[in-house]
């Protein structure tokens, strides 16, 4: 008798199409014979349930979890959570973010950023979660608040981006993006020393990209934004005339670590990401106080070790960079705090641990 073939649902809701981490992760699971459903489509807090096609795409989501052996989720999803499904089917909740800076979730239900806590309990936010994938037990910490869960479903497994991270800032991919990049934007090519800046998104409010534009001179360095992609709108060009500034809506920030010579970010996972990188890393916390009071920090920047990287004032970040005087140490220390796993090989770990699921 044919052996019944492993079924995989993957559902997400940050975007329509295919995120890296669920490309990565189904490509993989297809090497193993897994059959394998991919239902993405964006729904922000900004669209309603009502939204068309929604509603639809959510009896779509009931549909592929009640035909799964494993569900795998990068968010919220309401009817794993909100509906009962078949005793064998295991839910895995891999998060979108590789760290959690930001408190979100539980965490900030009854904040200005946050769900209140009547809909938080109507609609069981996550609930049912049978694991929860982390790359740290700091991170776990937060998982586990952040989603009410136990700390026994946490399970120990870097992201499928860790693997593009490091292929793009040192590996096999490297050179291909680096060149395709450059072939877009040939500017870059003046013997300055690139800056990255990627900021987390600040709804209903502008990203401070001026500031920076102005610290950085530009007789030595380019300027690269790449701004949050559902939060464009919120942030002011301002410095977009300005000479070796660059918006760029191509590339991932990911991709451009090919390039970039020095990183700059704030609350985002991509501070933790790109310390993979291996490349000097600032944190422009300009609004930090305002942050934490309405959004929430899980991270304390001062006593972190890369504490000494950390700025409120665009100016002081930038003479700190023209120094060129930066401890690779404190940046190692900081990785290896939120990132504890072996990175070696993070899809074909993660695919592996849902097949030994689906086994079950």
């Amino acid at each position: 008798m044919k052996a019944k073939k492993k079924r995989v649902s993957i559902i997400s809701r940050e975007s329509d199409d295919k995120t890296l981490d669920i490309a990565m992760l189904e490509a993989e699971l297809l090497k193993r014979g897994v059959k394998v459903t991919v239902l993405s489509k964006l729904l922000t807090k900004d669209k309603s349930l009502k939204a068309v096609g929604y509603a639809g795409h959510v009896l779509r989501q009931e549909a592929a979890i009640i035909a799964s052996d494993v569900v795998v989720l990068d968010t919220y999803c309401i009817p794993a959570s909100m509906i009962p499904h078949r005793k064998n089917t295991k839910i895995i909740q891999m998060w979108h973010a590789l760290g959690a800076i930001k408190k979100f979730g539980w965490q900030t239900v009854g904040k200005e950023g946050g769900s209140s806590e009547k809909v938080a309990r109507l609609m069981k936010m996550h609930n049912g979660y049978d694991y929860v994938v982390s790359p740290s037990d700091i991170t776990a910490q937060y998982f586990c608040e952040a989603f009410r869960s136990d700390s026994s479903k946490i399970v120990k497994y870097g992201l499928p981006r860790i693997d593009y991270i490091k292929s793009v800032a040192s590996g096999d991919r490297r050179d291909e993006l680096r060149s395709r990049i450059l072939s877009k934007y040939q500017q870059l090519e003046n013997g300055k020393r690139t800056v990255l800046y990627a900021p987390t998104f600040r709804r209903g409010k502008a990203v401070d990209v001026k500031s920076l534009a102005d610290a950085f001179d530009t007789d030595n360095y380019n300027l690269v934004v790449k701004l949050h992609p559902l939060y464009r709108g919120d942030s002011e060009e301002t410095s977009g005339d300005r000479a070796n500034t660059i918006y760029d809506e191509t590339f991932s920030s990911y991709d451009w670590l090919s390039v970039a010579d020095i990183i700059i970010s704030d609350y985002s996972s991509f501070v933790i990401e790109s310390t993979l990188a291996d490349k000097p890393l600032y944190i422009y916390a300009y609004d930090l106080e305002d942050y934490e009071t309405n959004t929430g920090l899980n991270i304390n920047f001062d006593a972190e070790p890369i504490a000494p990287y950390v700025f409120r004032s665009a100016d002081k970040l930038a003479a700190a960079a023209a120094s060129e005087d930066y401890d690779f140490n404190a940046l190692h220390a900081f990785r290896d705090r939120y990132i504890d796993i072996n990175t070696e090989n993070c899809t074909a770990a993660l695919a592996d641990f849902i097949v030994s699921l689906a086994d079950r």
